[in-house]
């Protein structure tokens, strides 16, 4: 008989659960995570990422929100402009890890 895994204490709840299931969901999208990759280890405005991405500049402001609510990039003021970077490099060791892990089964 299956038991609840709500009553397993070693299991996380589903409150615990979303936000990490979230960002995976925002880090699966390709251009979310090209973003990501791209300013990484530089900031960059929404212009400087389109250009480079050849993505719409809406589509990068929609995905660049999504990021920052997420907590994954955080904005900068240079001069006029808004510019973007990785918050931390968390999610790019998620990343090199899950790569890593996808070249040693192939």
């Amino acid at each position: 008989m299956p038991t609840d895994p709500s009553l397993d204490p070693t299991l996380p709840s589903d409150n615990e659960l979303r936000p990490v299931l979230s960002i995976f969901k925002a880090i699966s999208d390709p251009s979310k995570m090209r973003i990501i990759l791209l300013i990484a280890h530089q900031s960059l405005s929404v212009g400087e990422i389109t250009n480079r991405l050849n993505i719409s500049q809406s589509a990068v402001s929609h995905h660049l929100q999504t990021l920052r609510q997420l907590n994954l990039v955080t904005n900068v003021r240079v001069g006029r402009e808004m510019h973007y970077q990785v918050t931390d490099q968390h999610v790019i060791q998620i990343f090199e890890l899950t790569k890593k892990h996808v070249l040693e089964d192939a």
